[in-house]
């Protein structure tokens, strides 16, 4: 039997100090505790995460989002009986995600209307809390993921805690969340990290030319060619160290059009296209905006519907959302149908 080892091995840590077994978004915004009111140890195994894990064994998802989880809507799980998992953990969490740092170096209109910069007080208030609160939970860690919510390279806090998580851990792993402006070679360096040390990385990019960025992100026409420059150097320096690179799309009014380019974008530098519908609550600063296209009701689906059209969607769909996906599936069935339909009348 098939299930999802995310709460028997996964934590992610946000900015109230509230702990997640995976994104808040798909499991309903339920908490396991607060790591700023209890103990790491206390948090990992409170009562709420004995009772997550409890429901999963017994195959219970009921306080999961079935649609807004692509792993759980196309069960992509691993097999249960691979894994010696329990409701109460003896081991602490091997994977690690850090989204509790909303510092970045640009407002890309994805989650943000202006570039969010942490105040002195902010920065201190953080910094101070590494040492104590941060890299303890990172002692069982293989992976560190950060940063979710800002940009790992834009952040002055989150730069430190890299440097500092590097240093006292020399087997643990980065998973980097960026906007791929300064995911290069000078900022590995600075930060020591060598590809050895990366897991993965994941690009929010959102468009397949610089023009539309530039509607994504202020400035975006300067910004895209530079981001483009470090795929390639990150395609560069896989050669003899091999980890994957994501890049994503979050489809708006836009951008959709270019759904199909960003396919092609992917090849071309040996990524791998990630797309996700719009939603709201995962806009941390940007409260109003004319962008859920794949909702029936809204103005530009049809269009919409005929752009995933496309097959070359065929080709990524294990990286897709859903509600995407579904979409997608169910316009190229009509469109066998039609064909069939037009060859049976001939």
């Amino acid at each position: 039997m098939s299930f999802c080892k995310r709460p028997f091995e996964e934590i992610e840590i946000h900015n109230t100090g509230e702990v997640y077994a995976c994104c808040p978004n798909w499991n309903k915004f339920y908490s396991l505790g607060n790591i700023y009111k209890d103990s790491f140890e206390d948090v990992w195994n409170s009562d709420k995460a004995i009772d997550l894990r409890a429901r999963i064994l017994n195959n219970d998802y009921s306080l999961c989002d079935y649609d807004g989880c692509a792993y759980l809507k196309q069960n992509y799980f691993p097999n249960r009986y691979e894994y010696e998992c329990k409701p109460k953990m003896d081991t602490y969490p091997l994977t690690v995600k850090f989204v509790y740092d909303y510092e970045c170096n640009i407002a890309c209109k994805i989650c943000r209307d202006k570039i969010k910069r942490l105040s002195e007080d902010e920065l201190e208030l953080l910094n101070s809390k590494i040492d104590t609160f941060f890299l303890p939970m990172l002692k069982s860690a293989k992976v560190l993921i950060i940063n979710a919510y800002g940009d790992p390279f834009g952040s002055r806090h989150s730069r430190l805690v890299i440097q500092k998580a590097a240093k006292m851990y020399p087997d643990l792993k980065f998973d980097f969340h960026t906007n791929g402006i300064l995911c290069d070679e000078v900022h590995f360096k600075n930060l020591n990290i060598t590809p050895e040390r990366i897991d993965k990385i994941r690009i929010s990019i959102h468009a397949a030319t610089a023009k539309t960025y530039g509607k994504i992100v202020p400035n975006g026409e300067i910004y895209f060619p530079q981001i483009i420059e470090n795929l390639k150097y990150l395609q560069k320096i896989r050669k003899d160290c091999s980890f994957p690179v994501y890049i994503h799309f979050v489809i708006t009014k836009f951008n959709y059009k270019e759904m199909p380019d960003f396919v092609k974008l992917a090849k071309k530098v040996n990524a791998i296209p990630c797309f996700w519908e719009f939603r709201q609550e995962n806009c941390a600063y940007h409260n109003n905006d004319d962008n859920y296209i794949y909702k029936e009701e809204h103005s530009l689906h049809k269009d919409f519907l005929k752009v995933l059209n496309n097959p070359i969607f065929l080709t990524c769909k294990d990286n897709i959302s859903p509600i995407i996906l579904n979409l997608i599936m169910k316009e190229q069935r009509n469109k066998k149908r039609s064909l069939f339909s037009s060859l049976f009348k001939q």
